[in-house]
């Protein structure tokens, strides 16, 4: 066999090329360890997806469920990153006209909450029933929210001993005290009270926090988001190896999977192991990983179409969804309550973790 004729994959990098082709000249028609190496070479290339994003917009709360799935069915196969823009510098300041936010902040506020609770409706992520108080005449920016996650970041370079995950759970503690709880999300206290939560050392968190190392991030990613025209949250920039494609605004899973599998030539594609079955073994152990876990989060991961009659937000929402979970709670194995404006499901670590510590954080701060 000719191995200059075989093509185990598509669109081999340039470099893999030039790497098969010193192989063949050294080894001749020897192909066999050669078609090993190129498998390895293609699992290794990945799509690396940066998500644009502030910690308060509703969209990118309403995606949290959509990169879940992409990691839980892509495995490996995907990084996924974020670069905070920013959302709001001054709420005084800040003019749209469109949901009249900006100027007033008590009119704002409640423009912000009635906003919140119609794309809840949408993207199926609870917020917070009553109103909010996000914004005062102390509290006028989100830009602290944005700041405390790339000071999470640096956290967890700095002090290897923390888990890898940190900034991840810090992020989704963040964004659900502010949609969910209407935390004051954007005062210094509350934000170094929740770092206690993901094992940071508060007053380590503090330091990082107020460095100027993380303020320079933050005007990075800033410019960043002007080199790339980023006007809303979220926005997605995908890339493989030289190729990006830009995907703006809120989206949904099966969009980014076909944009994923156009950008890399098929060669990423969700893994085809059995997880992407909805069985009550696969939903326990989804859940299982993060421990606690929105309806809207556990359907999307597994692809349960929208039922008619219903909002994003319940069980019912979703065609299979309520038996699932009827089995897994008989089983012992869940809990579910209501949380916001919909329900959360719990495993007995994460009810644990939700109905203990954070009560005990949120009781400590001032």
């Amino acid at each position: 066999m000719n191995i200059l004729s075989v093509k185990t994959t598509k669109g081999l990098h340039s470099n893999a090329s030039l790497l098969l082709f010193a192989l063949t000249l050294l080894h001749g028609n020897k192909t066999g360890p050669i078609l090993v190496l190129i498998l390895k070479l293609d699992k290794m290339e990945k799509v690396r997806i940066t998500v644009f994003a502030d910690p308060t917009c509703t969209w990118c709360w309403g995606s949290v469920p959509i990169l879940r799935a992409l990691s839980y069915r892509y495995g490996g196969q995907l990084e996924i990153s974020y670069v905070m823009g920013g959302m709001i510098e001054d709420i005084l300041s800040y003019n749209n006209r469109r949901l009249s936010i900006g100027g007033d902040i008590a009119l704002s506020n409640r423009n912000v909450h009635k906003h919140w609770l119609e794309a809840s409706a949408v993207h199926g992520m609870p917020v917070a029933e009553k109103g909010i108080m996000l914004f005062s005449e102390s509290r006028r920016s989100t830009v602290p929210q944005n700041l405390a996650y790339i000071a999470a970041c640096e956290y967890a370079k700095r002090y290897e001993t923390v888990e890898n995950d940190a900034p991840r759970r810090y992020l989704r503690i963040l964004q659900e005290m502010t949609a969910v709880e209407g935390a004051h999300t954007n005062d210094e206290e509350d934000i170094v009270a929740f770092s206690a939560l993901v094992g940071f050392d508060r007053e380590k968190f503090r330091e990082i926090f107020r460095s100027a190392e993380v303020r320079r991030i933050y005007a990075a990613g800033k410019e960043m988001c002007d080199s790339y025209e980023v006007h809303s949250f979220p926005t997605f920039r995908l890339q493989y190896r030289s190729d990006e494609m830009m995907v703006r605004g809120f989206t949904t899973y099966d969009t980014l999977c076909r944009c994923i599998s156009q950008l890399s030539y098929e060669n990423v594609m969700p893994l085809s192991d059995g997880r992407e079955q909805p069985t009550i073994e696969n939903v326990r152990n989804f859940i299982a990983v993060y421990g606690v876990a929105y309806p809207v989060e556990v359907a999307t991961a597994f692809s349960l179409p929208r039922t008619d009659g219903h909002t994003a937000l319940n069980l019912e929402s979703y065609a299979g969804l309520p038996d699932i979970i009827e089995e897994l709670v008989k089983d012992g194995a869940l809990s579910i309550a209501p949380k916001g404006n919909g329900f959360i499901l719990y495993t007995h670590r994460g009810k644990e973790a939700f109905s203990q510590e954070r009560r005990r954080e949120m009781a400590s701060m001032s």
